[in-house]
């Protein structure tokens, strides 16, 4: 089977240490004052959190993306097809793609929050068949093959591959999902398309090897909600902690097409939008059960973070 393995993070605070967070987390609650209209304080469980707790439960975190990085360097890929969605970073409400993919050539990986980058290696003949074997199946996938001054912007794939691929070496295929601009796909939708990503890469990728990965989620309200579409009581600093343990329980049990009955309502109201990429993922991956699959609810950080690894096919009974 060409897909040898896939991961899933999510990003933002996840790549920062927990005494980091605290700046980063003033600056989040006043972006999101000025889209939504108040500034509101910490959360009482922020409030209750300590920085020796959050560096005991980030541990976790840390050492499953140490495992990934492992696991890439043994992977011989061929490519890794990141799934991650655009938050005005490459592209504008004038032209806000649904679901594309990046068929171009070498393009820097610009972390411009940390003032870190790379030249990373695309793998344009990948990503042509991936773009023209999803036409074949019924959806209509734009690609783009430039980045405006040849910056690959988003964070949900800055990154990942930045501080998770890059010394691996492998070529990485940038893939977007609209995630936060409504109206976006549906959940039914988004894993509808990953298993026609997987008969894609099943049928016209024959002998390549191929790492999938999401990069987005899990519950959080940060700048990037679509609060001009909100729903619920929840605010900036708010975690879906239960609803984030249901879908964790039922990714490690292998059933990820629950995933795909939620709403598009559940996915605000529950600050799930970027569970879309996840929901991909899942839709290539079938009833496969992660390796290991951690989560976290991190209120200092604002996010509930879960990181998780697949072994697949031959690699997986090897």
């Amino acid at each position: 089977m060409p897909i040898v393995a896939a991961f899933a993070t999510s990003h933002a605070y996840t790549f920062q240490e927990p005494g980091t967070w605290d700046e980063r987390r003033v600056r989040s609650r006043t972006n999101v004052a000025k889209k939504a209209g108040r500034l509101a304080p910490d959360t009482r469980e922020a409030q209750a959190e300590t920085l020796e707790d959050n560096l005991k439960r980030y541990a976790a975190i840390r050492g499953a993306h140490q495992k990934i990085r492992e696991r890439l360097a043994r992977s011989k890929a061929d490519a890794v097809l990141l799934i991650g969605d655009d938050q005005l970073e490459n592209f504008s409400t004038e032209a806000m793609p649904q679901l594309l993919v990046y068929t171009g050539g070498d393009y820097v990986a610009d972390d411009w929050d940390r003032k870190r980058s790379a030249r990373i290696a695309n793998h344009p003949e990948i990503a042509k068949k991936l773009v023209e074997g999803c036409l074949e199946e019924g959806f209509d996938v734009g690609w783009a093959s430039a980045f405006k001054d040849g910056k690959l912007l988003s964070h949900a794939h800055t990154e990942p591959i930045l501080y998770l691929v890059k010394e691996s070496g492998i070529p990485v295929v940038p893939m977007f999902v609209n995630a936060v601009h409504p109206p976006a796909p549906t959940a039914a939708r988004c894993y509808a398309f990953g298993q026609a990503l997987a008969r894609v890469i099943e049928r016209d990728l024959a002998g390549r090897r191929i790492v999938l990965c999401a990069s987005g989620g899990l519950s959080h309200f940060s700048p990037s909600h679509p609060w001009g579409h909100h729903l619920g009581p929840r605010y900036v600093g708010d975690i879906s902690v239960e609803f984030d343990k249901t879908i964790v329980e039922w990714m490690r049990a292998g059933e990820g097409e629950r995933l795909a009955r939620l709403s598009s309502r559940e996915l605000i109201e529950h600050g799930e939008g970027e569970l879309r990429q996840w929901i991909v993922l899942l839709g290539a991956l079938g009833d496969a059960q992660p390796e290991f699959l951690v989560y976290e609810p991190l209120f200092r950080s604002i996010m509930g973070m879960g990181v998780g690894y697949w072994e697949v096919g031959a690699s997986a009974a090897a």
